[in-house]
């Protein structure tokens, strides 16, 4: 095991495990190196993508409340200044060496070399549960260039081919985007913010949509979760590619048990990446009527994230066609495709909406499945500029 450098008057020095040294390497992790006086335990093996689920990664990571680690924080400060005991002493260093080695791996990442993280952070994990460091409260801060270590993963992420013909779901997720989530889980909102503005900077659909799979990731309010009975929303959107610059965007959603839903927690909502923007398509239950929407009405909604520039929209189509009835009827006016439209300037703060007909409020609605999904096809077109 590591021992801190430095000496104290009042105690002797306090034997510490931190994690490995560590160098990077493009390829596969480095052996360990031997330090002064002491000799260091190699990290765990490598963890495949079949490595161990992130709640069980969770379990070895030491949770603490606003207080404890106020505590911390002074006592870091403190060691900083050359004051305190030598244990807070001696935190401080394993603090010091758990951000540099994440840095490192953050920085040098290779698709092979990602492979080997997992067992990186247990061994940084484990040296921060014996000195008493909150380890998610380490890994959500803003300490590498003002963003955080998931901010780096995702923008400095090596480029898959393979990706795009994968399912986007949270066992998908690259290794270490995977293990950064899981050893930092419960996010903050700011954590949040920053691991989306990621996606966006990188335009990176797949990988925001992966994340919505991932029960680290707050995508399902909880009131939904309680409705629903899961930690991941069930809800889908696909975009189908495009290889022309002022092609439409184009995409197929569905939303689970959507009536249900709508009465009790007045929305479902889906979000993508598409044409460097995070957009927000949402069916909306206008309680006290807003937007031109009178209250009651449900509505199709469609908004911006922060951080995405204006759209002029040429035209928004929202196509819904029929379910298929189980006996052969004559057609009717009912059963046929419906279609929303919607346009204008769309700008952050702002939304545009198209109501839906009444009969949506009904029971037996021709346009629901039989499990109540709601499933549709949403088209925007863009004005060239």
């Amino acid at each position: 095991m590591i021992v801190p450098s430095g000496k104290s008057d009042e105690t002797p020095s306090v034997p510490v495990e931190a994690p490995p040294a560590y160098e990077p390497s493009s390829s596969r992790p480095p052996p360990a190196e031997k330090a002064s006086g002491s000799s260091v335990a190699p990290p765990p093996p490598p963890l495949s993508p079949s490595s161990p689920s992130s709640s069980a990664i969770k379990s070895r990571v030491v949770q603490k409340n606003t207080w404890a680690q106020l505590g911390d924080d002074v006592g870091g400060f403190m060691s900083d200044l050359g004051l305190g005991s030598a244990k807070q002493r001696a935190a401080q260093e394993v603090r010091k060496t758990v951000t540099k080695l994440i840095h490192d791996l953050v920085r040098n990442q290779t698709i092979d070399g990602n492979l080997s993280c997992a067992g990186i952070l247990d061994s940084c994990s484990e040296a921060c549960s014996s000195n008493g460091i909150n380890m998610p409260n380490l890994l959500q801060q803003a300490y590498i260039e003002g963003h955080t270590p998931l901010y780096w993963a995702i923008v400095k992420r090596p480029a898959d081919s393979s990706e795009a013909g994968r399912p986007m779901s949270e066992a998908d997720l690259p290794p270490l985007v995977r293990s950064l989530l899981a050893y930092s889980a419960p996010l903050k909102p700011q954590t949040v913010a920053d691991i989306q503005l990621a996606c966006l900077h990188t335009c990176d659909n797949w990988l925001f949509q992966c994340l919505r799979g991932s029960p680290d990731f707050p995508a399902l309010p909880h009131k939904d979760q309680l409705l629903l009975g899961t930690q991941i929303p069930p809800d889908t959107i696909a975009i189908q590619p495009s290889t022309k610059h002022n092609a439409p965007l184009t995409a197929t959603f569905a939303f689970a048990d959507f009536q249900k839903r709508m009465r009790v927690t007045h929305e479902v909502k889906l979000e993508f990446i598409s044409h460097s923007r995070i957009w927000e398509f949402a069916f909306i239950h206008y309680e006290s009527g807003a937007w031109g929407i009178n209250a009651g009405q449900w509505a199709a909604r469609l908004k911006l994230w922060d951080k995405s520039p204006q759209a002029n929209i040429d035209a928004a189509t929202i196509t819904i066609d029929p379910q298929p009835a189980e006996e052969a009827e004559e057609p009717s006016d009912e059963e046929k495709p419906l279609t929303l439209e919607m346009s204008g300037k769309l700008y952050v703060g702002n939304e545009l909406n198209s109501v839906l007909p009444d009969t949506f409020l009904y029971p037996h609605n021709p346009f629901l499945a039989a499990d109540g999904t709601l499933r549709g096809k949403l088209i925007i077109q863009l004005k060239a500029q």
